[in-house]
């Protein structure tokens, strides 16, 4: 499987091939992570290969493999680019707010239906409480 010559030919100093081998070998790696530096080690690797044999070894499209040798090539970074918009207004350490008549919102992006399910159970038992203070 032959395709055009990559237009960013990647070349990696001893140390950055050895911290990308690092990151693949590592166990708590994140997979987008170990994906990237993988195409970045087969393509210095392999100058010769297209982008279509790195993409078909990474089990990924070419177009991400072209992406990932740009961005290497432009920032020497496997990290990805800062987001668009506007930044969070809530911190993600805090769990839960409440905002009064009973409406829960969770603020952290990452198990937002668990914090969502542990404020109603909490509000919930806040309210059975104070019931049961009032019928006395």
């Amino acid at each position: 499987m032959s395709g055009p010559k990559a237009d960013y030919p990647i070349s990696l100093t001893e140390a950055e091939r050895k911290n990308l081998e690092h990151l693949v070998r590592a166990h708590k790696s994140g997979q987008r992570q170990v994906m990237r530096a993988q195409i970045l080690l087969n393509a210095n690797a392999h100058p010769e290969w297209s982008n279509q044999q790195i993409a078909k070894l990474a089990r990924t499209s070419d177009r991400i493999v072209r992406k990932w040798r740009e961005r290497w090539v432009s920032a020497h970074s496997i990290a990805d680019a800062p987001r668009s918009g506007a930044p969070r207004r809530f911190s993600p350490s805090r769990p839960c707010a409440s905002y009064g008549h009973g409406v829960q919102f969770a603020t952290a992006e990452r198990g937002a239906a668990d914090s969502l399910e542990s404020c109603r159970a909490s509000s919930a038992d806040g309210s059975q409480h104070a019931r049961a203070k009032s019928s006395l």
